[in-house]
């Protein structure tokens, strides 16, 4: 057995979006790889047959991604989102065999098909600006030539970039172009294409009603969405175009609306914004001819959908979180819930029944027409993303996938759950891995991980960050302290307007408790890092105690007041996690500020930030570095480009090995 490595990154097959077809015989799904010469990703379609009797096989890979699999009502074809042709388009692929066929052409690309329940039409997603609707009717139908492409890239370096909405950037995106995702329908027979939706404003989740005729989407068309950057409806349009219907008036999100199987009515999840920012997801019911709406699970405490943190990629397409069962009297829904995400069933009456156990994270699922199978992708602590088949009469599962073999050659940390009480008595939920090698009589340094949110969830997933540090020789300490998902509303809401209050206190503690039962962990040699609100907490804790000898600060917030100007999302996350703004109370913000205590951080600290990061832009780790700089303080900057927000999670596979090299080597430096 050999330990794993930081290398090994480039080893991962991953999987994701398992599409199960509609007689529950097949699976297809999204299988993503690192390319050996190129170090990107790569993402083809594979299929097995539910019974697993034989190995999995490919069956559809462009030059870099096929993905979204969704299998016609009939089973007999399969639309997909391919780059084959250059942008990525919606393909057709037939279950008898031959090549797949191109359906759409659309100028900036297409994604998310959507069958009608009749198999004839695909609903779809397309970027348009406002100003390509008053261009010919084929404009939108012809892909941008290399000469349009060279055009607006000349334009874009030549001219400046106006600015009128808050909403001029977003993670991952970089600086928008104006253009907004609206849907459009397809007649599979004829070829004709249909736009559904128009104007400023982004349209993204839909359904199909059952009689193919009409489509229930969310959006937030407020007049200046801006403003309102949380609220979304629900609107009714025809499928073969028209005026909108709007259908909720919720003064929150809604989102993820699924016809029912009779019509009558649309779920979706969503809330009302009781606890701001930090108000978790509820299930609604709606009629689909216009009424009050009605949440089915006002006393289920658990937020609905997957909030479940790992380092393992899930890019290539994901399912849906919610979908009615055929007999159109419950729905299935996946839930967070200690550390789990786990599916449930809910009736019309607002009956909750978990649907399966086990300590784990169901990150992706879809059941068949006749509701006996089921399709799922999972995860747990010492195994990344596999398929597996489900029987729902009699419960048993197959596990369909073994994409990662070469690590039943590797020594694993399995991590030892234990719970301990956080400030206030609260209960928290807690992982210790040991050291690979482990030898009784010896001491370890320990590092200290905090998960970015802060409404995540650490929990059964596989963390590669996590097994390299335990490799080397390092015990492991990962918890959810207040603030985290699945443990309830009142626990995600104990952060709001008290960053660095009781958070810091349950991270605190949790780590006295590990220290306590564990006496071969060294008290004088203990790290901490953690990305995002983890980076938040890191900078904060070396501001409040110097009882760690290291810290990695990734993607962090050292300074609120920056933050919200410069975040894509400060100007609205600063009021509905803090309750305050520059403009509204600057002195708070500056209180709960890392670098207002920069004086008083005595650790070793590595800064890590991304060039291309909206979300918690590189200015709040300069701002930190500078002043830790000046005033002489150990610590060094590393800047990545080329990256966003989500480099440790989904960038560029050899700086995420390249980041992970940087810090494994900053905390031997000072804890081994």
């Amino acid at each position: 057995m050999r330990k794993i490595t930081i290398e090994d990154i480039l080893a991962f097959k991953w999987v994701s979006d398992p599409s199960i077809s509609p007689d529950g015989s097949q699976i297809i799904y999204t299988q993503t790889h690192i390319d050996e010469e190129s170090k990107e990703y790569r993402h083809a379609l594979y299929i097995v047959p539910t019974c697993g009797c034989t190995a999995p096989r490919k069956l559809s890979g462009g030059p870099k991604r096929d993905t979204t699999p969704r299998w016609s009502p009939c089973g007999k074809k399969l639309a997909f989102v391919s780059d084959r042709s250059g942008e990525s388009q919606i393909w057709l692929l037939s279950m008898d065999g031959g090549e797949a066929t191109q359906l759409t052409t659309m100028r900036y690309g297409a994604s998310n098909p959507v069958w009608s329940p009749d198999g004839k039409k695909i609903a779809f997603t397309a970027r348009m600006h406002p100003d390509d609707e008053c261009q010919d009717a084929e404009f939108m139908f012809k892909v941008m030539s290399k000469a349009d492409k060279d055009a607006e890239a000349k334009y874009k370096k030549e001219h400046g970039l106006v600015v009128e909405s808050v909403i001029y950037r977003s993670n991952d995106a970089g600086f928008l172009d104006g253009r907004y995702t609206h849907i459009w329908v397809l007649d599979i027979e004829s070829g004709k294409i249909v736009r559904l939706t128009g104007g400023a404003w982004h349209h993204q989740s839909f359904s199909w009603s059952p009689c193919s005729s009409k489509i229930v989407l969310a959006a937030n068309r407020n007049e200046k969405p801006e403003l309102n950057p949380w609220d979304s409806d629900l609107y009714i349009v025809s499928a073969a175009g028209g005026e909108l219907k709007q259908l909720t008036d919720s003064g929150g999100p809604c989102s993820n609306p699924v016809w029912s199987p009779d019509g009558k009515t649309i779920a979706y999840l969503g809330h009302l914004r009781e606890f701001s920012g930090a108000t978790i997801n509820r299930l609604w019911i709606v009629p689909a001819g216009g009424g009050e709406p009605q949440c089915l699970t006002p006393g289920f405490d658990q937020g609905l959908g997957d909030a479940v943190a790992s380092d393992m990629t899930r890019t290539g397409g994901s399912s849906k979180p919610l979908t009615w069962m055929p007999c159109g009297c419950k729905l299935l829904v996946n839930s967070n819930h200690h550390g789990r995400t786990l599916l449930y069933t809910v009736d019309l009456e607002g009956k909750v029944e978990q649907l399966i156990d086990g300590e784990r994270a169901i990150v992706g699922y879809s059941i068949d027409a006749s509701a006996s199978t089921m399709a799922i992708s999972w995860t747990d602590h010492l195994t990344p993303n596999e398929v597996s088949s489900l029987c729902l009469k009699t419960k048993e599962e197959k596990q369909l996938t073994c994409l990662n073999p070469w690590l039943k050659e590797v020594e694993l940390s399995n991590p030892t759950e234990f719970w301990c009480k956080g400030d206030e008595g609260w209960d928290l939920q807690c992982w210790l891995m040991k050291p690979i090698g482990w030898q009784e009589g010896k001491t370890y340094p320990l590092i200290h991980n905090i998960h970015g949110g802060p409404a995540s969830m650490f929990g059964f997933a596989f963390f590669h960050e996590f097994q390299v540090m335990a490799a080397q020789g390092f015990y492991v300490l990962f918890l959810n302290p207040r603030g985290g998902t699945g443990y309830g509303q009142k626990f995600v809401h104990g952060v709001n307007t008290k960053y660095g209050d009781g958070d810091y206190r349950d991270l605190m503690l949790a780590l006295d408790q590990a220290l306590k039962d564990h006496h071969d962990i060294d008290a004088s040699r203990l790290g901490v890092t953690g990305g995002s609100y983890g980076g938040y907490m890191t900078n904060w804790i070396i501001g409040h105690t110097d009882r760690f000898k290291a810290a990695v600060t990734q993607r962090s917030i050292s300074n609120w007041i920056s933050f919200f100007g410069t975040s894509d999302i400060g100007y609205h996350f600063c009021e509905s996690q803090h309750g305050a703004s520059p403009l509204s109370d600057a002195a708070y913000l500056t209180k709960i500020s890392p670098l207002t205590y920069v004086k008083d951080m005595e650790t070793p600290l590595l800064i890590i930030h991304s060039e291309q990061d909206y979300r918690c832009p590189i200015e709040q780790g300069e701002q930190l570095f500078v002043s830790l700089k000046k005033l002489g303080k150990e610590t060094r900057m590393l800047r990545f480009n080329n990256s966003s927000h989500t480099l440790a999670r989904t960038g560029l596979p050899v700086l995420r090995v390249d980041q992970h090299s940087h810090i494994m080597d900053w905390f031997a430096k000072y804890l081994s």
